[in-house]
């Protein structure tokens, strides 16, 4: 990026030579020699005047590929940034616990089958079942809330859910280890009475949001809840993450936006500095534009954005412009310690 840091073989003395190396001719110890022992010879200055020429060698059998990252830098290649202090830290994975709890403390009031929904939903989390979600399916149909450890459906309706509900519940996911059912009407005591032979939770939801169990089964299941260790971590880690890489996107947009464009023309250190520092900033935008849908793991996601991130603070960094509010022009002083810091 700023600078080529050389060790001489002879004499092991430490040249720096500031700003870009161009590639002229490829090179090789003779005529015979093969990838990759062949690179490009590269003519550079010193800071102290002295004339260098020495050669570049990669393990890649692609010289153009070689030469773009001289002349361009490797913006596009790095897979490894240093931390800075500016630039949040990965996220914590291994939190015990997320927001989680007060959301499912929260009361809503039963206006509409969507709020009874969300209800239910924060009533069997609750519950235990720390990563129940919404299906975002129709009302009528289907099931409303699924976790790994349980299925629930809701019913908003004039009547009391009878006992072919209470079966199809059941039917939906046989395997499922709990059945839950929510209803704002109550229910006959025909499908109290199948629930208590198939294995079906009851509920009601009150006009004022509160949940009640319906029959012994489901008071039991409100008094000791469930215990699944495997869902919490993995309902806690997937929120943390999911806030963290939206939070990622919109500090590196806010930190663009904050750019004074009034400020004087950041010429860099060295012509061409500027290009350099800019494919940073840009590769970061583009990794935000095409961000992958899904990823091997959450660790893999957050460190997919936090390099993004450290990836866009090089430009602000190498142009002396604070990170992420961008007001004004500070530049770093350029000594060899500051680059090593």
């Amino acid at each position: 990026m700023r600078r080529w840091i050389l060790v001489e073989r002879a004499t092991s003395a430490v040249a720096v030579c500031t700003g870009p190396a161009f590639p002229g001719s490829i090179a090789g110890t003779s005529r015979a020699t093969t990838w990759p022992n062949v690179g490009w010879t590269l003519g550079v200055t010193t800071d102290e005047g002295r004339k260098l020429a020495f050669k570049v060698f990669s393990d890649d059998d692609h010289l153009d590929r070689l030469e773009k990252l001289i002349e361009q830098g490797a913006a596009e290649e790095i897979k490894l940034l240093p931390e800075q202090a500016e630039v949040p830290a990965l996220p914590d994975l291994g939190a015990a616990e997320s927001a989680r709890g007060a959301a499912a403390a929260q009361r809503f009031l039963p206006s509409d089958w969507r709020t009874s929904e969300e209800i239910a939903a924060a009533h069997i989390r609750a519950l235990g079942f720390a990563d129940a979600e919404l299906t975002g399916g129709s009302r009528d149909g289907g099931l409303d809330v699924v976790a790994r450890a349980g299925v629930a459906q809701v019913k908003m309706q004039a009547q009391p859910v009878g006992a072919p509900q209470v079966q199809q519940l059941r039917g939906t996911r046989p395997h499922s280890p709990h059945h839950l059912f929510y209803s704002t009407s109550g229910y006959t005591t025909a499908a109290r009475e199948t629930a208590a032979e198939i294995g079906v939770y009851l509920f009601t939801i009150g006009r004022d949001g509160t949940v009640s169990p319906v029959g012994d089964a489901a008071a039991d299941l409100a008094e000791t809840g469930v215990h699944d260790p495997d869902a919490v971590r993995a309902v806690t880690a997937r929120q943390i993450v999911h806030q963290y890489c939206q939070t990622v996107g919109d500090r590196i947009t806010a930190a663009i936006n904050a750019i004074d464009s009034s400020s004087p023309r950041h010429t860099g250190r060295y012509p061409g500095h500027p290009d350099r520092a800019r494919r940073y900033l840009l590769q970061a935008v583009n990794n935000l534009l095409e961000a992958p849908g899904s990823f091997e793991s959450l660790r893999s996601a957050a460190v997919y954005y936090h390099h993004t991130e450290l990836l866009a603070h090089v430009w602000f960094r190498e142009m002396g412009v604070p990170y992420p509010d961008g007001e004004h022009l500070r530049r770093e002083p350029d000594t060899l310690d500051s680059f090593y810091n």
